[in-house]
């Protein structure tokens, strides 16, 4: 598979691979590293698929050779941990080591129950997010993490039906959504908010503030999430992230390049962001951002970041 050679990789690297869509025979566009690239490729590759390659050069030109053996770090600490692969188990492992957290066995078996006990929710989304309950110290068993993943993916598609919330209508109005999250305690007996407490817990690795938002006009009616992530020690946002139903949209505030990426499953939507890239690339443009060309698939995002992002990792800690 013959690509640009402008993507900074080197002779021998094993990157991680995800197929977008194919544009003609033997065209497509892939992504690497939470970039997007057109390649040629003779293989018959399938849309949405993800596949392990190895960098290597042929006639001056940089080329990815496909290999299904592969392994990566996630793989590899699955194994050492007797942990089955391709599943439910393995969708938790990464999730686990995007948020750079030790995959444990122990951890992924008590992250599966608390998915089985959110029935309906995306799983990949609903694994990043105990991952962030984890990395705030937050025990996936206790009832604050059941109270909270559903809040973590307010308004997101995969998740909790966001027109109630156990049994009880969600709200519809600015003032009733404050109220409705002041009432998701951690213990009922300090009246704390669980998503306050989470917002102002540091996590170890990774510190992200969530708000949930939701916006009527008329009969018309948007839920969903918005998420930062904070560094506190540099004091200042290093990426911006907002999720609704069908579509995500994900901006890195610091590197060289700075460009909105957009993620969508849903057609009706994907086809209206088509028609305002152009509008909303000069409006970034006038920011000195940049928007992403085209418009990913909303699996590979998993409601934080793209799900590129830490797949090609050097090790994992098995240990903490």
């Amino acid at each position: 598979m013959a690509l640009r050679p402008e993507m900074g990789l080197r002779q021998g690297d094993v990157i991680v691979l995800h197929v977008i869509k194919q544009l003609t025979a033997g065209k497509w566009v892939v992504a690497i590293r939470g970039r997007v690239y057109p390649a040629s490729s003779e293989l018959p590759l399938q849309a949405g698929s993800t596949l392990h390659a190895r960098v290597s050069a042929t006639e001056g030109k940089l080329a990815l050779v496909v290999s299904d053996v592969a392994q990566d770090a996630v793989s590899v600490a699955l194994q050492g941990q007797g942990m089955p692969a391709g599943g439910v188990e393995e969708i938790i492992a990464r999730a686990l080591a995007r948020n750079g957290l030790p995959i444990l066995a122990e951890t992924i078996l008590k992250v599966k129950a608390l998915l089985a006990r959110t029935p309906g929710m995306d799983t990949r989304r609903g694994a990043r997010s105990a991952a962030s309950l984890l990395d705030r110290r937050i025990d996936p068993g206790s009832a604050g993490a059941r109270a909270l993943l559903p809040v973590l993916g307010f308004g997101q598609k995969g998740g909790e039906d966001p027109r109630r919330y156990r049994g009880r209508p969600l709200p519809d109005t600015p003032k009733a959504v404050k109220e409705f999250a002041a009432t998701l305690c951690v213990d009922p007996a300090t009246r704390s908010s669980a998503l306050q407490a989470y917002n102002h817990i540091q996590g170890k690795s990774q510190t992200w503030v969530v708000i949930p938002f939701l916006f009527t006009s008329g009969d018309q009616r948007l839920a969903g999430t918005m998420k930062i992530l904070y560094n506190p020690f540099l004091a200042r946002p290093l990426a911006f992230a907002l999720s609704t139903e069908g579509i995500d949209f994900h901006l890195p505030l610091q590197g060289k390049r700075r460009a909105l990426a957009i993620y969508c499953d849903d057609d009706r939507l994907k086809s209206a962001a088509s028609r305002g890239l152009d509008s909303l690339r000069s409006k970034f443009h006038n920011m000195g951002w940049e928007v992403d060309d085209i418009i990913k698939e909303g699996d590979a995002f998993d409601g934080f970041s793209p799900v590129e992002e830490g797949e090609s990792l050097p090790s994992v800690d098995t240990v903490g």
